[in-house]
């Protein structure tokens, strides 16, 4: 389970760049290790707690912490599309709008791993778990 999603990780990093050059074209003014800081924080969490064989903690927290980088992921990506669609930016001369949106929406792609491995976690935490779940 961990190789996978390890693999899947730089799925999460290829689209991290995608939404780096997005955000770009919207935002030139913004500095790029801005841009880049907040579309690489999915990457670097999975990639943190997958690089290891064993997790560092639970599988509850490891199951939040895949969640939460999806739901960044996703959000990033939303806003990018929100603002392209208000802002109506112009063409950019270095990097055209659909070469951000490919590798963006292929990263969308590692959600398949991550959402089996979500539900791995969660079912191997109700049968391993006396209590009900929340």
């Amino acid at each position: 389970m961990m190789n996978q999603l390890s693999i899947a990780s730089w799925g999460l990093f290829i689209g991290a760049i995608g939404q780096g050059l997005f955000y770009g074209n919207l935002l030139p003014h913004l500095s790029a290790w801005i841009v880049n800081g907040i579309s690489l924080l999915p990457w670097l969490v999975v990639f943190v707690i997958s690089f290891c064989k064993v997790a560092s903690f639970g599988p509850r927290p490891f199951r939040y912490c895949l969640v939460f980088a999806m739901c960044w992921y996703t959000v990033v990506t939303l806003l990018a599309e929100a603002l392209y669609l208000v802002a109506r930016p112009a063409a950019s001369e270095h990097v055209s709008i659909i070469a951000a949106r490919v590798p963006t929406y292929l990263g969308l792609l590692s959600f398949i791993v991550f959402i089996r491995v979500v539900f791995a976690l969660r079912r191997y935490e109700t049968e391993n778990n006396q209590l009900t779940p929340l």
